[in-house]
């Protein structure tokens, strides 16, 4: 008997032992999250072909990014200017499934302005991708593209529909690489967030614009006035 109840005792002491242990890690983690100040954000970040690890990165307040006013949670850090833009294989519009071509932007050399959003098919992404569609006309020497989940067949059903003929509309639907690499996949809709970036020649960013309403217009008047004035006078 007596061997029986050191025994029960030993295992009693050891499970007390674990669930303290638990109930200490848990509460370390809430105070880190609380001393770190603003949003935290679990962000998944490449660290490999494949893998990805989660860390937290702290969204400054005022730069938080919502969907009907919720905030929603952009993997990876948001790229900023100065970065280069990380190449990644998307998708080129088809009409058929079997005919499906990876492209890269490094392909294009040159100065690009590269769109980001949701859909296609949603009004506000309609309207500024035929918006930019006209300003890439003004501006042949300057690659301008819409980057979205879409699929490649309706994106050529759109582009049809549309007439978009001076702008490049890519698909990042089959892996997220692009809008994972370089901030602009939203977590919560796997679908990329509103954001317009101008690159150098170089794939140096210029500007960025992170929407901070996705359902809402980006100003593109501004990020123009930015491509005529700064990088094409030089």
């Amino acid at each position: 008997m007596k061997f029986l109840g050191g025994r029960f005792l030993k295992k009693y002491l050891i499970l007390f032992i674990a669930v303290l242990g638990i109930w200490s890690c848990g509460k370390e983690e809430k105070t880190a999250d609380k001393s770190s100040g603003g949003n935290a954000e679990t962000c998944a970040v490449s660290t490999g072909e494949t893998k990805t690890e989660d860390v937290k990165v702290t969204v400054p307040k005022g730069e938080e990014i919502t969907v009907d006013g919720k905030e929603v949670t952009i993997l990876n850090k948001r790229i900023k200017v100065g970065d280069k833009l990380e190449d990644a294989e998307l998708i080129s519009p088809v009409g058929e499934f079997n005919k499906m071509q990876k492209v890269k932007l490094s392909n294009d050399k040159g100065i690009k302005v590269i769109y980001t959003a949701p859909s296609l098919d949603t009004p506000v992404c309609s309207l500024q991708t035929k918006t930019l569609d006209s300003k890439a006309k003004e501006h042949s020497n300057v690659f301008f593209y819409s980057i979205t989940n879409d699929l490649p067949f309706a994106m050529t059903r759109f582009c049809s529909d549309n007439e978009i003929h001076n702008l490049k509309t890519l698909s990042d639907y089959q892996g997220h690489e692009f809008s994972s690499k370089n901030g602009f996949l939203m977590k919560e809709y796997q679908l990329l967030t509103r954001a317009i970036i101008i690159v150098d020649e170089n794939d140096i960013v210029k500007y960025v614009d992170y929407g901070k309403e996705v359902t809402k217009e980006l100003d593109i008047d501004k990020a123009m006035n930015f491509l005529e004035n700064d990088l094409l006078k030089k």
